[in-house]
């Protein structure tokens, strides 16, 4: 693994602009000639991969935040591969940026900067500030599973050494917010705790909508509180509500967007970045991060809420970055990147979570220093957001780590809860990352609740296949008419199957490739659905594949498979 970047300082003694800034440009020569390129367009997750022919040039980037839709930006990941080598890139940087590559034979040019607008640059005599960090991952796996794993082992390797942080962890997940939204309240909340017992909800996370005002200023303390709603909560009673939660075996959580701050009175509160923007959706003053201490202000921040809610989870949200500003885009981006490593430095127990207007900031950066990503918003309910956990969830987990890709079952209670086939289904189409639940819980009955909880134990099964991060993808529209993710334990003793109708009709049968299991050794089959158990050699497994029957109302399957005694 390479990582690389460049460290700017101004030794002079007046000011010095700098119209853009390097992140690392080479020319490398390669034994195995790259071949083809391939990158995922932002929010969408949507894979594109290209033949790379001599002398044609590719063009990726992103405006404002790392993975942002302006202007049809993509993630900050990109691999370059051959027959045999595979280059896996990746950018540790918050803001906006711009790369290039270009084969030319066995050379592979490539260049990654910030151009004039993400940079916006004046360092001050005695300033030094370091640009984007390029990391590139070098895997030799001819397989495409086994170079994905080879990649994300490495980054989780790294991780750990530069960040710490809990431990990988998939838990089972609340969140309030496509039930009610803003209408969150202790009423609905203590509803929520009096009927999570059969859930076994592992976190419970109060989305936004709970506070006063965003950030509001104290004058005496001269810091910004994020205060309870008093229309909505008694005294006490928000921390109340999380404590009884935390009882139950959840680990409490919290939504805040510290960039965003408010005065009591008509005055503007001070630090306020110019030109003034106000965010409507969260109704708070975007702050100038370069104007005071950001670094110390969110420790603050983040101190404040685990003390007075007893929070073990943090969700950050809302929009970071502005085209115009005070200080400029990359001292801003600085200033968020430092303070967000030292909350993650100052408290190696907090689980956080990024989302920033639903997975903006997906960068090298916020994947290794943080535990999970809301990946997109949108989606009430229904086939068409179940339709959407699985693009999403499947297309990110390209190059994002299963235990950081967060999906959602919403509303539940609002579709057909006779339909025990569509429940099912649409608590899989989440179930690949980490899987969460968006309801009214009371709301959901008896029958498909019990479908519910019996998908929670399927899903924790699932889960200890993941870590090896050893998983085959066919995303919706492959061959076949279906979409699926095999999940492989690096001994090749175990895997798990999750296969989902896409456009098929009828009843059919599919058959899932498992290169990834042992010829010499023999199997258990077990159909989760039909109850079927089998037994397969691996030789026949690994050669010919597993035939999946699907009923002709059957949206999905799930097929767990392992190693047994040959005696």
């Amino acid at each position: 693994m390479f990582r690389m970047y460049v460290r700017l300082s101004n030794n002079g003694r007046s000011p010095k602009a700098v119209e853009w800034f390097p992140g690392w440009r080479a020319s490398w020569k390669l034994t195995d000639t790259p071949t083809r390129a391939r990158w995922w367009k932002a929010l969408s997750y949507q894979r594109n991969t290209i033949e790379l022919s001599p002398g044609k040039k590719i063009d990726l980037g992103s405006r404002l935040h790392s993975s942002d839709v302006i202007e049809g930006g993509v993630n900050p990941y990109w691999i370059v591969g051959g027959k045999n080598t595979q280059l896996h890139f990746a950018i540790a940087w918050c803001g906006g940026w711009k790369a290039t590559l270009q084969s030319n034979g066995n050379l592979l040019d490539w260049k990654v900067w910030l151009p004039p607008e993400e940079t916006q640059l004046v360092l001050k005599p005695g300033e030094t500030i370091a640009g984007p960090v390029i990391y590139i991952t070098v895997t030799k796996e001819s397989d495409e599973a086994r170079a994905r794993s080879s990649w994300m082992l490495q980054r989780a390797r790294l991780a750990r050494e530069l960040y710490g942080g809990p431990p990988v962890w998939y838990p089972f997940h609340y969140n309030h917010w496509y039930s009610v939204r803003f209408a969150v309240d202790a009423a609905f909340l203590r509803r929520q705790v009096e009927n999570m017992d059969p859930y076994g909800f592992d976190s419970f996370v109060i989305d936004d909508g709970w506070f006063e005002k965003a950030g509001l200023w104290n004058a005496t303390t001269r810091r910004f509180a994020w205060n309870t709603n008093p229309k909505k909560f008694k005294p006490g009673e928000f921390a109340d509500i999380l404590r009884a939660a935390r009882k139950k075996g959840a680990v409490p959580g919290i939504w805040t967007a510290p960039q965003l701050v408010n005065s009591p009175n008509k005055n503007a509160p001070p630090y306020l970045d110019d030109p003034v923007y106000y965010n409507g959706h969260s109704g708070g003053y975007g702050l100038d991060l370069t104007a005071l201490d950001f670094k110390s202000h969110l420790l603050e921040h983040v101190k404040a809420f685990r003390e007075n809610f007893d929070c073990g989870w943090w969700k950050y949200d809302q929009h970071w970055f502005r085209q115009k500003t005070r200080a400029g885009i990359m001292k801003n981006v600085d200033a968020f990147q430092n303070a967000l490593l030292a909350v993650r430095a100052a408290n190696p127990d907090l689980h956080i979570e990024g989302c920033n207007g639903g997975g903006r900031m997906i960068n090298e950066l916020t994947l290794l220093a943080t535990q999970s990503h809301w990946l997109l918003d949108g989606g009430h309910t229904g086939l068409n957001h179940a339709r959407q956990n699985i693009v999403v969830a499947l297309g990110a987990m390209d190059f994002i780590f299963p235990w950081a890709a967060t999906r959602w079952t919403n509303n539940p209670d609002r579709n057909d809860q006779n339909d025990d086939e569509f429940t099912r289904f649409y608590c899989r189409s989440a179930m690949a990352g980490i899987w969460g639940i968006v309801a009214d819980l009371p709301l959901i009955g008896e029958q498909q609740r019990n479908v519910i909880i019996a998908e929670t134990k399927n899903y924790r099964r699932l889960n200890k296949l993941k870590n090896d991060c050893l998983y085959d993808l066919y995303l919706p529209g492959s061959e076949g008419g279906i979409a699926s993710i095999t999940f492989y334990h690096a001994s090749g003793k175990a895997a798990g199957i999750l296969i989902y109708r896409w456009d098929r009709t009828g009843a059919f049968e599919h058959i899932i490739p498992l290169k990834q299991l042992i010829t010499s050794m023999q199997y258990q089959v077990q159909n989760v659905d039909n109850n079927q158990i089998i037994r397969k050699t691996g030789r026949e497994l690994h050669h010919k594949g597993l035939v999946i029957p699907f009923g002709p109302q059957q949206l999905s399957a799930l097929v767990f498979i392992k190693a047994v005694d040959e005696n």
